[in-house]
């Protein structure tokens, strides 16, 4: 995600006189809908545990689905103007209600993003003069991570609240007629409570905790051909005595992400110039990648241990791939279902 500013460059010659008009904030506004509605629930409805030795600043603790919200902006003044859509991080300056042992936020454009009253994200995408509408599309999921802080004494959230996210506007600022624009509210976090539970994560693999391909020959490069296919497990381990007695019975997720360049959502790419990738699939599904960033259940705690096996795939993405030794890597969250 990245901040687009626009500049505009203004030349003055001798003799020229240049009038400033000025209009009011209120003559501009833009109205943002999705099919006609203009609120997105995130609701929190299943318990979430949270481990309390798992409480690190940045730790995730819980994340929605991908979402893909398609709206139709346009000008909500008869002023002929169109305006550039924008995010409006919580609007409603009420997120800093939330109890600080936990940061509620918002992944856009595949960057996470704190929301903080007063602060806004150029979203691209411009719209046409009033009566004459316009599509924003927005990719986006929701977030709850720890921030270091204690968690309440009780261990449970106690927050039956809804909070406006963000809220999608003009350039100009927040439109100052209610319910004309799209926002996106998250509730529910009542249904986090922090839980003395422990396990150990391991990565078992050919080589100790990682892949290894071995050696591989260029000349069977074919763009989208699986050369090779090496399987690997994740296993969670409860034999450690610190590992806590409130782990029976709860249901783990998953998810991979990585800090190396990843194609369609999914192909690990040691370079962008690489000419081929790894991807990710359950064993049961050897050909269906896995997408980064998507939770997957690994199992339930009825013992001591929990394994899931996986494979790494080898994909061509080119039939001139590049030679000598390569290295990618791809991170693994395990949170509580």
């Amino acid at each position: 995600m990245s901040s687009l500013v626009k500049h505009k460059h203004l030349g003055l010659a001798t003799g020229l006189l240049v009038t400033l008009e000025a209009f009011s904030q209120s003559s501009y506004a833009l109205s943002c809908k999705q099919n006609g509605n203009i609120r997105q629930d995130i609701v929190l409805d299943k318990p979430i545990k949270v481990s309390t030795a798992n409480t690190k600043p940045g730790t995730l603790l819980w994340r929605s689905q991908n979402y893909t919200s398609t709206l139709q902006c346009m000008g909500d003044r008869e002023t002929g103007y169109g305006e550039d859509a924008f995010l409006y991080w919580d609007p409603q300056a009420r997120m800093g209600q939330i109890h600080n042992s936990i940061e509620v936020g918002v992944n856009y454009d595949g960057v996470d993003i704190k929301p903080i009253s007063g602060g806004k994200q150029d979203t691209g995408d411009g719209t046409g003069s009033w009566g004459s509408p316009g599509t924003v599309t927005l990719y986006y999921y929701f977030y709850i991570k720890a921030t270091g802080n204690p968690p309440p004494e009780s261990g449970k959230i106690e927050d039956n609240n809804a909070y406006s996210v963000f809220q999608v506007d003009g350039m100009y600022g927040l439109n100052n007629i209610p319910n004309r624009n799209f926002n996106s509210y998250i509730s529910g976090l009542n249904k986090i409570q922090f839980i003395s539970c422990n396990p150990k994560i391991t990565v078992v693999g050919n080589n100790g905790s990682s892949v290894n391909f071995g050696a591989i020959a260029q000349q069977n490069a074919l763009v989208g051909k699986v050369e090779k296919q090496v399987p690997f497990s994740i296993a969670v381990n409860l034999s450690d005595p610190e590992s806590g007695q409130d782990c029976q019975g709860q249901a783990l997720q998953a998810s991979f992400s990585s800090t190396y360049p990843v194609q369609d959502n999914s192909v690990l790419l040691p370079t962008r110039d690489s000419g081929f990738g790894i991807f990710i699939s359950q064993d049961t599904t050897p050909g269906t990648p896995i997408t980064m960033n998507s939770p997957l259940d690994l199992g339930l705690f009825n013992g001591t241990r929990v394994e899931k096996n996986f494979i790494a795939s080898l994909l061509w993405l080119s039939t001139d791939p590049k030679v000598g030794p390569f290295t990618t890597s791809a991170n693994i969250d395990v949170i509580f279902k």
